[in-house]
């Protein structure tokens, strides 16, 4: 069973109240309200697309939404960044993904309406062969030093305890042990992927972690189920690659620990990542 699997089995018979967000473009809208009307053939939840007057006008005239409409219900917004928040906190929705909103407004209106000023997130990938991990970071602000590792680790064990899922833990670094003395940025990755991996070594003795260097393959290999990059502009370029040339795929990541239910995608990913982040979405509804 691939993880993806794990989360559909959770999600059975969840029934929720599930925002989108829709950006400027219309064919990345379009593949949205596609994706939904996917999830709506095997799962009868609400869906709440939150866009501005013009995207959500496109959208109302498609005969394929008019069919569907019972289902989903359009919400114009001049801010469908901050809308979307607002619908959240006030239980009027039970689930955000970010759906096709650009990232920097989607986490500025965090900050501004949930109070969520720290974020840590975890990617579902996976590879063109089939393999399916846990990854992060994958924002460009994400774990600068060696506390917030940390901290993202610990965070995403939760997750993998709620699926009952044995981690399996790679660290990356970027080097190998033999480049030290190279760069002294380099260096830095390699001394605290050294030093995260001995800490946790001994505050959980039966936990299988490794620090693989630079080696992004060997943790593929070692079929690892978390993979943590040495900080967040080498991981979302790590993303990038993998999705974007490498044949790869996402299904959305997970905002841990922040009290709410919110799932984050790429706005420009494709159909997949757009219905596993709602399957992820459901599945932490239940």
């Amino acid at each position: 069973m691939t993880i993806l699997d794990t989360f559909k089995k959770k999600s059975e018979g969840a029934l929720s109240k599930i925002g989108i967000g829709l950006g400027d473009s219309a064919t990345h809208n379009i593949k949205i309200l596609n994706a939904t009307l996917k999830v709506l053939k095997f799962n009868n939840s609400s869906f709440f697309l939150f866009g501005n007057r013009h995207q959500i006008e496109k959208i109302a005239t498609l005969p394929i939404y008019k069919e569907n409409k019972k289902f989903i219900n359009l919400i114009d917004s001049d801010d469908p960044a901050s809308e979307i928040l607002h619908y959240l906190s006030r239980n009027l929705i039970s689930c955000a993904v970010r759906g096709s909103l650009k990232s920097s407004k989607f986490l500025k209106n965090l900050n501004l309406t949930l109070k969520i000023s720290e974020i840590n997130r975890l990617a579902l990938l996976e590879t063109k062969l089939g393999h399916q991990f846990f990854f992060g970071p994958v924002g460009i602000d994400e774990c600068t030093n060696l506390s917030s590792k940390k901290v993202f680790i610990k965070k995403a064990l939760k997750e993998l305890t709620v699926l009952n899922i044995e981690p399996k833990i790679s660290v990356l670094s970027g080097g190998r042990l033999g480049d030290i003395g190279r760069n002294a940025d380099i260096d830095k990755t390699i001394t605290e992927a050294k030093e995260l991996v001995d800490w946790f070594k001994l505050e959980k003795p039966d936990l299988e972690i490794e620090h693989v260097e630079i080696l992004i393959e060997k943790a593929i290999e070692n079929k690892s189920n978390l993979i943590l990059a040495p900080n967040g502009i080498s991981g979302n370029l790590i993303y990038r690659t993998l999705v974007h040339l490498g044949g790869g795929k996402a299904y959305g990541a997970i905002y841990m620990d922040i009290g709410y239910n919110i799932i984050d995608t790429s706005r420009v990913g494709d159909s997949s990542e757009i219905i596993g982040g709602i399957i992820l979405a459901l599945a932490k509804s239940t």
